[in-house]
């Protein structure tokens, strides 16, 4: 099993990646600097997710809400639906229509990354709070 370490420093460069495509679809419309900062996000998503081990969330859920199935259920839904939204906006953002309809692409884009944001955040929260009582990693910087 990974390291929880491993895995927070993993979300962290997500995040980053996440940032990144905000900010490029924030400016000036540019799709080429978008589809290589979402291909860049998307690829270290799709390495993130093959190594990830689901079933550790299960046991820091259980551990969270006082042993509650249902909220692992839960988790791992939220989890199906970003994907599915994630794959779908990959679908139908191709750098043809992304030019073709930069506002739209871009207010979709901030929405998918609050919502993959979002889950990196709940991620990490469950990562911390079984991590830092064994003195395994250290408080995120609040730079």
């Amino acid at each position: 099993m990974q390291k929880y370490e491993t895995l927070i420093t993993e979300h962290d460069h997500l995040d980053m990646l996440a940032e990144r495509l905000s900010l490029t679809v924030g400016g000036r419309p540019d799709v080429e600097a978008a589809v290589h900062a979402r291909s860049s996000l998307s690829m270290a998503l799709n390495d993130h997710i093959e190594r990830e081990d689901r079933r550790l969330y299960d046991g820091l859920i259980r551990k969270r809400d006082d042993g509650s199935p249902a909220a692992a259920a839960l988790f791992h839904e939220s989890f199906a639906d970003l994907a599915a939204c994630w794959d779908a906006y990959l679908h139908d953002w191709d750098a043809d229509c992304i030019g073709i309809d930069w506002a739209s692409f871009a207010e979709e884009t901030v929405m998918m990354m609050e919502r993959l944001r979002a889950r990196i955040a709940e991620e990490n929260g469950l990562l911390y709070r079984r991590a830092l009582p064994r003195g395994r990693t250290p408080l995120p910087s609040t730079a």
